[in-house]
């Protein structure tokens, strides 16, 4: 009886696993599908990219807390996938996807890497299985980058008529990043708390849902005084200090 039911958790596992590696590798396709077969310029294929290829790591929701370092496997993978998509590398067309014009100056993918970076080392932290209920705290800043960053040039280019700063920044867009972080935080809560039997909050769901304000806010404040492409490292590293802390002050 144990053995048939480890059995059938290794192949649960394995098949979130498996649907985590097709979800990703589906997203990056789907931005190159757009690009070659649409036009869709690269910036469009790149928000695409940035707003839902991250999702892949958050199969931790359901992976068995044993085998949850499943996911390390994941992030791991997806980052030497970026490492390797250099413009006269083996992976040239994930390059052609994704690269902006100071990349390809380069020839190689610097935000997205440190996307795929930030997300491996955040996820690995809670890959065990002590850890693994605390996974919806950076989960859900991991989110807040997402979104949040992922519609700001949408919305500056679109409405952006208030500049400020030296990083081509408007009120508008952060304005956009503001409330793009609390949608990605509160559908990473909502994830946590009705579809994963693994998450433990330690404070009220009011209170949990309340604090995405204040994080929404600095995530917005973050990404509008951090270097482009390097936002992808401080939002999500200084909101999950932020939240754990808090989280802790709290509970």
């Amino acid at each position: 009886m144990y053995v048939a039911m480890s059995l059938e958790a290794a192949m649960r596992n394995v098949l979130l696993l498996v649907i985590s590696y097709t979800y990703g590798l589906s997203v990056i396709g789907t931005g190159r599908i757009l690009q070659v077969k649409l036009g869709k310029d690269v910036g469009f294929t790149r928000k695409i990219i940035h707003l839902f290829a991250g999702y892949s790591a958050f199969v931790v929701f359901w992976f068995n807390p044993d085998w949850a370092w499943l996911a390390i496997i994941i992030g791991c993978s997806f980052t030497f996938l970026l490492y390797l998509a250099r413009s006269r590398g083996p992976l040239t067309p994930v390059f052609e996807t994704m690269a902006r014009d100071e990349e390809r100056s380069r020839g190689s993918l610097a935000g997205p890497l440190y996307y795929a970076t930030s997300l491996t080392i955040l996820t690995t932290t809670c890959a065990f299985p002590a850890t693994v209920p605390f996974y919806w705290i950076p989960a859900s800043c991991l989110s807040m980058m997402f979104i949040g960053d992922g519609i700001a040039p949408i919305v500056g280019k679109r409405f952006g008529h208030h500049p400020y700063g030296t990083r081509g920044r408007t009120v508008e867009g952060s304005i956009g990043v503001l409330f793009g972080s609390y949608a990605g935080y509160c559908i990473t809560i909502l994830l946590a708390v009705f579809t994963s039997n693994t998450q433990i909050l330690f404070i009220p769901q009011p209170v949990v849902f309340l604090l995405g304000v204040p994080l929404s806010i600095e995530n917005a404040i973050i990404e509008g005084l951090t270097p482009s492409g390097y936002d992808n490292v401080t939002c999500p590293f200084i909101t999950s200090g932020t939240m754990f802390f808090l989280v802790v002050l709290l509970s």
